[in-house]
């Protein structure tokens, strides 16, 4: 174990920012909302009226600290710096430290926190200001965990942040993969999550828990409830730790021979970028861990935004049942009101649709697109309400034959041909439209 008895320790938030503290660029940058860094000085501020009658010093959890040498005075934080951070902008304001400039930055996360952090503190008299930062200084603590193995400190990380909120399943996914980048440079590790930040929570949270996930989930003809963090094991990837295993072996050498693969059909102009990268990253076969899981989110957010713009294009009579549109603020899963009629079916022929391209590339693109859009679709025509339990057992293969069951065991694209569907209606006038489309839409 790297991590000492000495390396723990009780320590004052004077004390701890003091120390020369560096914050590592494969951390995201500063994320809190105002109403965060508000409450926590509102704790604060009702743990200092405690404080007064009880003398009980206030714990605001753990601090992380990786110490890359042993000699080394600078310790980078993994896991506390949004807590740090708010705690120096909560200290610099009760001494009225400045901070026009930073005020005055629009849209800027830590400019948002100063603001309301300072139209509360200006409501207080100048003694309690005074009384409160040196309340912080020196009563209030932390847990400060040091350790100089950097596997050891993602151990530690902390899964729940101050306000106990735990981390999403991609937060824990992005911990793990950075782990697994340790012996990359630090600008390959900070341009890394510098894309990762550039991708919003929610784009992040739908791709991994309504397409990949379930993608996963269904190929096996296994259901896909909810994705939680204990399901990220199937993301984890195939680690340096691995390679001993034969099929960790031949998922590895399939991935160095890509590059050579790409060498090759460049010469020849046969392999298009995007093919290249569905070579890559098969949604049916393990990612390498690391760098490569970055690439591959990357690549899988790019192929679900132009599935999105293309999976109904030329087909004016479907328009209406696609979920919507990017947002001005660039997210990719925005659904329109109009379309949560349509939500789950329209989840389910997207993700067949990409697990098709994914395998086969744009060949029988057309039939894929009419076949698959049949078979999503039906549910919508033969009840009256569909849940996500109805696309679940549909996806799964229960009760009628799986685009994702055929798909994985096919051969070629022309299997497409031999998914069928249903367009028995509900009852007379429910679904009138959409029944019409799926009549035309190949054999039944």
């Amino acid at each position: 174990m790297a991590i000492r008895r000495e390396g723990v320790s009780v320590v004052s938030v004077g004390e701890l920012i003091k120390q020369e503290l560096r914050v590592p660029p494969y951390q995201r940058p500063y994320q809190w909302e105002p109403s965060t860094a508000l409450q926590l000085l509102d704790d604060i501020s009702d743990a200092f009226q405690d404080e007064e009658r009880f003398e009980i010093p206030y714990v605001l959890g753990a601090v992380i600290l990786h110490q890359i040498n042993s000699s080394d005075i600078i310790l980078d934080i993994v896991d506390g710096q949004q807590r740090l951070l708010t705690l120096k902008m909560i200290l610099a304001i009760l001494n009225g430290d400045g901070g026009e400039q930073l005020a005055a930055i629009p849209n800027n996360p830590v400019a948002l926190a100063w603001n309301a952090l300072s139209r509360r503190v200006r409501m207080w008299p100048n003694s309690r200001r005074m009384d409160i930062a040196n309340y912080i200084g020196a009563e209030c603590q932390f847990v400060r965990v040091v350790t100089t193995d950097m596997d050891e400190a993602f151990r530690v990380f902390d899964s729940q942040n101050y306000r106990g909120k735990p981390l999403a399943p991609h937060d824990l996914l992005k911990a793990h993969h950075l782990r697994e980048m340790r012996k990359e440079s630090e600008p390959m590790m900070a341009a890394v999550v510098e894309k990762w930040e550039s991708v919003s929570d929610r784009d992040l949270d739908r791709l991994f828990s309504t397409f990949l996930y379930r993608i996963a989930r269904w190929i096996r003809g296994e259901a896909a409830p909810t994705f939680t963090a204990r399901d990220i094991g199937m993301f984890k990837g195939i680690g340096l730790a691995d390679i001993k295993a034969p099929s960790a072996r031949y998922h590895l050498a399939a991935q160095a021979a890509v590059p050579l693969l790409s060498a090759w059909a460049s010469s020849a102009g046969e392999l298009s970028a995007r093919n290249l990268n569905r070579t890559r990253f098969q949604l049916d076969a393990p990612v390498t861990a690391g760098r490569g899981f970055f690439e591959m989110v990357t690549f899988m957010l790019g192929e679900l935004t132009e599935l999105r713009r293309t999976a109904f294009e030329g087909w004016e009579k479907f328009a209406s049942y696609r979920l919507g549109e990017h947002t001005n603020d660039g997210e990719i899963f925005n659904e329109a009101p109009s379309g949560r009629r349509y939500r789950y079916v329209t989840e389910l022929y997207l993700a067949s649709l990409l697990y098709f391209t994914n395998k086969f590339g744009d060949d029988d693109l057309e039939a894929a697109r009419q076949r698959l859009f049949a078979w999503s679709f039906t549910p919508r025509v033969q009840f009256l309400r569909v849940q996500f339990r109805t696309i679940d057992k549909l996806a799964q293969g229960i009760d009628a034959r799986s685009a994702f069951g055929l798909l994985r065991n096919a051969e070629n694209s022309r299997t497409i041909y031999e998914l069928s569907s249903s367009s028995k209606q509900y009852m007379d006038g429910h679904e009138d439209a959409l029944a019409a489309v799926l009549k035309n839409l190949g054999p039944r």
